[in-house]
């Protein structure tokens, strides 16, 4: 018997023969035709939601943003092993479970558009507040940086860097400088003062420079006339 052909009720009727002692993984493998590691999982899956584990689900199952979170923190914090956590949600394969680690991993977090997979939410635009807001409510949270994200629907990196800003800067630090020059700007520490000092020695050079290259320009347009006269 082939594993596309072994229906829910046969799984379940194998996951059930296991635990009722009838035989070992291998010889009720051998009994539906498939390898020892498909008996393995639906016994864990079984363990985990019963009957309902088995139930048939649409190709393309969509998963909820906190499932994808809650399954992945539940296994960074060491509550089981992949294929336990797997079955724990629910999953049809803990290949799932794998990539949504992936993703945490890699600083993105989830959206439920996907099915099973996971995409990195968008950046948004905040208010001075709303990230005042975001960030304590992440620290007070012990600096859960995907949950708060998912919770306040902005990315994981903008929770990362506006964090990483307020313990630098306190509050000041959350003010969003874009498409202001740093020669402009005020100081909020003694590392932003040299970087506008040097900012505004950097545009000083450039204005000399730039007069000294026009005078230069002035002068030769000068010796042309005269040469020509």
């Amino acid at each position: 018997m082939s594993r596309s052909k072994v229906t829910p009720e046969q799984r379940i009727e194998a996951a059930l023969s296991y635990l009722n002692g009838e035989g070992s993984y291998k010889f009720i493998a051998d009994r539906y035709g498939v390898e020892q590691t498909r008996i393995k999982v639906w016994v864990r899956q079984y363990k985990a939601n019963g009957p309902l584990a088995f139930k048939e689900q649409q190709h393309n199952t969509v998963y909820a943003p906190e499932l994808k979170a809650n399954a992945v923190l539940d296994y960074l914090a060491g509550n089981g092993s992949i294929q336990t956590i797997a079955a724990k949600y629910g999953l049809r394969s803990p290949q799932t479970l794998e990539n949504w680690i992936k993703v945490y991993n890699s600083g993105k977090n989830f959206e439920h558009k996907m099915s099973g997979g996971s995409q990195m939410n968008k950046a948004r635009k905040t208010t001075f507040q709303e990230r005042i807001t975001i960030v304590k409510d992440c620290l007070e949270n012990g600096s859960n940086y995907g949950e708060t994200a998912i919770k306040y629907n902005v990315s994981y990196q903008q929770v990362y860097t506006w964090v990483k800003k307020f313990s630098q800067l306190g509050e000041d630090g959350l003010e969003d400088r874009r498409g202001k020059r740093i020669q402009k700007q005020e100081a909020r520490s003694e590392i932003e003062e040299l970087k506008i000092k040097m900012a505004k020695l950097e545009h000083e050079l450039y204005m000399t420079k730039m007069e000294r290259d026009l005078l230069k320009k002035l002068e030769e347009l000068e010796r042309g006339d005269a040469y020509r006269k």
